[in-house]
């Protein structure tokens, strides 16, 4: 993170995924840049934030994370999508969404939880809604159900008039992704009468009240403003998030595992070799387990992490021994040749088991890092 210092104020570059929420280089769709108060972690002046391509993907003021004056929110293609005005965080007064094409899409106005389409334009630039009144569409990304919402509808005078209607076309993996009706309701000058929701499978259910949402605040702020942050996220990465927990380099994948020189078969030699057991011992178990959460090191040295047995007073003393072989046999290892990410050595972490079948041992090894 690079960095200036005024105060307890640096300008930082932080690094998100596809649903904002903090990662690394390695693993991001976005970042931003903003000066921000590494004390009470609030960002102050202006903020700017880029998909990973160097795109502008927001800009903004902001006064201790709370967002003020105009916003302007930007296209992949750089285009400008949507301005606006905050005040006290929340949306406020008259905005303006745009099609790809840089023709106005239409004008909405917010004023606490009043939502209204006072003009609607179709990408031809032919005027649909004027003033209040007539006819809407628009769709937007529900970030909360990962779904997007489609919205047909009509005002009068600004009030919701007549009936509106509401598709989702879900794009989760495995799911149909085709449009679906999902909920009709039914207003006279802004006042609710019916509605009807349909539940996937489940039938129809009659409204009493309105249940869809028209253009719900995205949940990104919500996220960046509590810091969510994902697995890939750390202190060692982040040196001024103090709040980040240190690194924990299980959950980090690999391009390469680290492996032992001549695979699993030259592992359960070694172990096998390295385990003094008597032949009256070994004949008179029949089954016998050891299991270790194990570190190969950048420099191919093995460390136990963690033994995953039953605890040591528990242990039986013929299981004691076993596993007090276990231990020697992992420990006199040789060195491995460690795992790789991006061209450079890493930290990698595995579950070893040893295990003995009526006298024949074998080894399995399972590594607790992905490898990508």
């Amino acid at each position: 993170m690079s960095s200036w210092t005024a105060y307890s104020q640096k300008t930082v570059i932080a690094f998100y995924d596809s649903a904002w929420v903090l990662t690394t280089k390695e693993f991001a769709k976005y970042y931003r840049v903003g000066a921000l108060d590494t004390k009470k972690y609030k960002y102050h002046g202006k903020v700017k934030d880029y998909y990973i391509n160097g795109g502008l993907q927001m800009e903004g003021t902001f006064k201790a994370n709370i967002k003020v004056d105009s916003f302007y929110f930007y296209y992949p293609n750089g285009k400008l999508m949507t301005k606006g005005l905050y005040q006290n965080n929340l949306r406020y007064g008259f905005w303006t969404n745009y099609y790809q094409n840089g023709k106005i899409k239409d004008k909405i106005g917010y004023y606490g939880d009043f939502v209204c389409a006072l003009e609607y334009y179709d990408e031809d630039g032919n005027p649909k809604l004027i003033n209040g009144t007539g006819d809407w569409k628009t769709e937007f990304y529900d970030d909360f159900t990962m779904d997007i919402v489609q919205i047909e509808g009509s005002y009068k005078d600004t009030l919701r008039h007549g009936t509106w209607k509401y598709y989702i076309t879900s794009i989760l993996p495995g799911t149909s992704q085709e449009k679906e009706l999902k909920c009709i309701e039914e207003y006279e000058n802004g006042v609710f009468l019916s509605g009807k929701y349909f539940w996937a499978n489940m039938g129809t259910e009659d409204l009493s009240r309105p249940t869809m949402r028209i253009l719900p605040e995205t949940t990104k702020f919500d996220k960046l403003e509590k810091w969510a942050y994902s697995k890939y996220a750390s202190r060692e990465e982040y040196p001024d998030l103090k709040f980040l927990p240190k690194i924990d380099s299980t959950v980090f994948p690999v391009d390469n595992l680290a492996e032992f020189p001549g695979g699993l078969d030259s592992l359960t030699k070694e172990i096998t070799k390295s385990m003094k057991l008597s032949k009256s011992y070994i004949a008179s178990q029949k089954m016998r387990s050891s299991m270790f959460r194990i570190m190969i090191d950048t420099n191919g040295k093995l460390k136990i992490t963690e033994y995953l047995s039953e605890l040591k007073l528990m242990l039986s003393p013929d299981n004691q021994l076993f596993n007090d072989q276990s231990i020697r046999a992992i420990k006199r290892l040789p060195a491995w040749k460690p795992a790789s990410r991006q061209g450079k050595n890493v930290i990698n972490h595995f579950i070893l088991m040893i295990k003995m079948d009526n006298g024949d041992i074998s080894v399995e090894l399972s590594s607790m890092n992905e490898k990508r």
